[in-house]
């Protein structure tokens, strides 16, 4: 049976802003083209991992999970240099996540890691390094030949057997000068060859697709001389097409395929696990939760002068019952916890709202501030034993003392089991249609009209080809413009691309062990909390829950006004 190729080198819309493939195009490629296999090797994270793995299980593709990381040691004119991991088993796959995430948590400028990192984390990856950013090229142009054969020897005391040299045969000059040199040092210090070609998008018609995205990264246009430009080379190729690039080298398929099938451990869904309250009581969760309800419950009956105490009673066993049986007595005590002191610390909490309404627990915990049996709310809906799904309280805060909120939580649990969530923006049809237009250098106040024709729904949004399809005057313009039919024709390509990273408003993450341990950290410089790099959606299946800690900026109204009667009628 003819060998196929496999990619060890592809990147997907997650390098923000270098590449124009989506995680489902990768894998849908792969699988078109007969690829058993398939790597993901994004450049300076691990965004994508689970999304991909969970992709490829799906479509029957067995993935690689890598990334591509910058080694800080070797500079050259402010460029670092680039090394490549795979990961081969279960402790491989714990090293990436701590080094993806040491990479952006250290604040090394720019993002990247040392060599002396590796020394006590490269336990089960591969590593490989190629192409523009390879250390030994670099070091080549610096005249740094001595340092060459001690990187070398760095990296080989480490890996082993699992230290490569990759071919890219892309039609970039200094790749191309450098080829003879890594074969030859291959030879001298036996090193196996494996080759790639730097996927970055679908096929060569995505070229100028492709080039436009660096223009919107770069903040230049299409005629600029002073921009990176893309490469046409580096769109997905298949088996055929990567052979007759090694024909010369067969080799490398070999190797490639022997890379794959070293790699055998990969993130699956898994089922959330709460972590645990943390508290100075020596009584079960569940025990502490009947207790402080009960009290809670006494208090409110007491302070509110309801007589009809039996109906209470007998729902609060009933909700606390389901809520026990279902392990959730740790969330509602935690939820608790940090509103109980935000309202010690006069930080306005909200009285409730959705679903978790309707909890008598809730109401004796003081987590909301709503009688369910008096307004006849169900806690079924909130919770369900026919339905088992995750509670979910939406908690509303001050917005402008909301972060304190969460400050208390990281102190509590500790930095290494907290995180916000980090959420993606993407390029939108509006968006992509002035961005593109500003690239292909059109007029801005045209260009801008066109937009402002395109649907705007938030809650139910058209994506850019079905705008089209349901408006007629934009068919019109297209079949007349052809500016903005070939703005239409890249927007299309690059719509629903992620183009940078931030933090979630409102989730944060409470992890029963260190987060690190199961999802790679962030690290968003407008705030002293890590991030995970996996967004909500994968968050959560990764075993993760969510917390949500909404900022209210009605609450901050109502807290100064509240201050400002104060001061006029202190009594």
């Amino acid at each position: 049976m003819d060998k196929p190729f496999i990619h060890l080198r592809t990147n997907s819309s997650y390098s923000l802003a270098e590449s124009t493939l989506k995680i489902d195009n990768i894998v849908d490629l792969a699988k078109q083209n007969n690829m058993p296999s398939i790597a993901l090797t994004d450049n300076n994270n691990m965004f994508g991992a689970l999304e991909f793995s969970i992709e490829c299980i799906k479509k029957g593709i067995k993935p690689i999970i890598g990334s591509s990381i910058n080694l800080l040691d070797i500079k050259y004119k402010n460029i670092s240099s680039r090394i490549t991991f795979l990961v081969k088993n279960e402790t491989g796959y714990k090293n990436l996540l701590y080094l993806s995430s040491l990479s952006h948590t250290s604040n090394n400028h720019p993002v990247g890691i040392y060599a002396k990192d590796l020394e006590k984390n490269h336990e089960g990856l591969i590593c490989y390094i190629g192409g523009e950013y390879n250390p030994l090229l670099l070091l080549k142009f610096q005249n740094k030949i001595s340092l060459i054969e001690e990187t070398i020897n760095f990296f080989q005391k480490l890996f082993g057997v699992d230290f490569l040299f990759e071919i890219q045969r892309v039609n970039d000059l200094k790749i191309d000068q450098f080829e003879n040199n890594l074969i030859q040092y291959a030879n001298d210090y036996k090193i196996p060859l494996i080759g790639s070609n730097n996927v970055k998008f679908q096929n060569s018609n995505d070229f100028n697709a492709h080039d436009a995205l660096l223009c919107i990264a770069q903040k230049s246009t299409i005629n600029q001389t002073n921009r990176s430009v893309s490469n046409p080379e580096l769109h997905f190729k298949s088996s055929q097409q990567m052979k007759d690039i090694f024909n010369d080298i067969p080799v490398i398929i070999e190797n490639n395929l022997l890379i794959a099938m070293k790699c055998n451990y990969f993130p699956r869904e898994i089922e959330p696990k709460l972590p645990k309250f943390v508290n100075e009581s020596n009584i079960s969760e569940s025990e502490l939760l009947e207790k402080k309800s009960k009290e809670g419950l006494k208090k409110i009956l007491i302070e509110k002068s309801i007589s009809s105490k039996k109906i209470y009673e007998e729902r609060l066993d009933y909700e606390l019952k389901i809520i026990n049986n279902m392990g959730y007595a740790g969330y509602f005590l935690i939820v608790s916890d940090f509103v109980n002191w935000a309202k010690s610390k006069d930080i306005a909490v909200g009285p409730g709202r959705g679903s978790g309404a309707g909890s008598l627990v809730a109401w004796s915990l003081a987590i909301t501030n709503l009688d369910p049996i008096h307004y006849n709310l169900l806690f079924e809906r909130f919770l369900n034993p026919e339905r088992v799904s995750m509670p979910d309280f939406d908690i509303d805060f001050c917005q402008n003392r909301r972060d304190e909120v969460i400050e208390y939580v990281n102190n509590k649990y500790g930095n290494e089991r907290v995180a916000h969530i980090i959420t993606f923006g993407t390029l939108a049809s509006r968006a992509a249609i002035r961005d593109i237009g500003r690239v292909l250098e059109i007029p801005y106040s045209e260009v801008d009209q066109f937009a402002k024709l395109i649907p705007y729904n938030p809650s139910n949004p058209l994506s850019l080809e079905e705008s089209i399809k349901s408006e007629k005057i934009l068919k019109e313009i297209i079949s007349n413009d052809e500016r903005i039919s070939n703005v239409v024709d890249l927007s299309l390509k690059l719509e629903g691309i992620h183009r940078h990273a931030s933090t979630h408003a409102a989730g944060v993450v409470i992890g029963d062990d260190k987060i690190i341990n199961n999802v790679p950290l962030y690290k968003d410089p407008n705030t002293s909390i890590n991030a995970t790099q996996f967004s909500m959606k994968y968050v959560e299946k990764a075993g993760l829950i969510k917390f949500d800690f909404l900022g209210l900026t009605t609450l901050s109204i109502i807290n100064e006004c509240v201050d400002l009667i104060k001061k006029e009628i202190p009594k």
